[in-house]
């Protein structure tokens, strides 16, 4: 029986905001990045190896190539957008990262030969404007240009991440596979930072909110790799990066922030955006 491709990437994108909820609570009460992202690929190491012993691990030559890829591609995008945050503002840096799924769709499309439906680009609209609906992204910024330039970055290698996720599952890597020889990546580059800015040790905020943020994650890129299997990335890679839009209506519901109209068509726009991808 074929899995539901749209239903994996819905799931990998409510672990992933589930995970991004965490790690705002934890950049809120103090955790820095350097000593944050260590105990989380720990976590995520330990949760990816659980889901290798318990199915079928097969790492050849050409899977440690493409996880060693994507595990750079990932440390990288990943550490200039928390470059970013520290420099510029989260209400509009967070959804610029999270447009990473438009560039990541038109390659699709040009070199992976994807079909483009009216279906498709209806979706990714109304997925663009639910992000931009619950950000500050429809005022005029006036940003510094490093800023602006990791921002820009992070997005671009983000967007070629996802799409190294379709070309290794197209060339017959195993999910697990992946996902293992992408953590033993993302972890040496972890702790190669961290050691050099003296940034290891116990800290509460961090490890109270890290080791589940790294479960979470490792969660959601498996069940993206799984989508992956049977679906298109234009499709997958775009719902899971809703998960901004799930963040802030978790945030809604859990903390109570405000509710404004444009919250609202966030919301609508990023639940249409799933269903046009789904049906048409």
């Amino acid at each position: 029986m074929t899995a539901n491709p749209v239903l994996l990437a819905v799931l990998s994108m409510v672990s992933t905001g589930t995970s991004d909820l965490l790690y705002k609570r934890a950049r809120a009460k103090g955790a820095a990045p350097d000593s944050f992202l260590p105990v989380q690929a720990v976590f995520f190491n330990a949760t990816s190896l659980a889901f290798a012993y318990s199915g079928r691990l097969e790492i050849p030559g050409r899977t440690i190539l493409f996880g060693a890829g994507c595990g750079s591609l990932l440390y990288l995008s990943t550490y200039l957008f928390l470059k970013s945050l520290g420099e510029g503002r989260a209400s509009v840096n967070v959804p610029i990262f999270r447009l990473s799924f438009i560039p990541t769709a038109a390659m699709a499309f040009l070199f992976l030969h994807e079909a483009i439906t009216l279906g498709k680009a209806l979706a990714i609209c109304f997925a663009a404007l639910g992000i931009l609906s619950l950000s500050e992204g429809f005022r005029a910024q006036s940003g510094r240009g490093r800023t602006s330039l990791h921002l820009i970055l992070a997005m671009i290698l983000y967007s070629l991440f996802g799409l190294l996720y379709k070309v290794a599952i197209a060339m017959g890597s195993t999910p697990t596979g992946v996902l293992v020889a992408q953590g033993a990546t993302f972890i040496t580059c972890a702790f190669m930072v961290a050691i050099k800015r003296g940034a290891l040790g116990i800290r509460p905020s961090v490890m109270a909110h890290a080791p589940f943020c790294g479960i979470l994650l490792s969660s959601a890129f498996l069940l993206l790799l799984e989508s992956l299997k049977y679906g298109d990335i234009s499709v997958s890679f775009s719902i899971v990066q809703l998960s901004f839009v799930f963040t802030s209506a978790l945030a809604i519901l859990i903390w109570r922030e405000n509710v404004k109209p444009l919250n609202i068509l966030g919301i609508v726009s990023a639940a249409s955006s799933v269903a046009f991808f789904a049906y048409l």
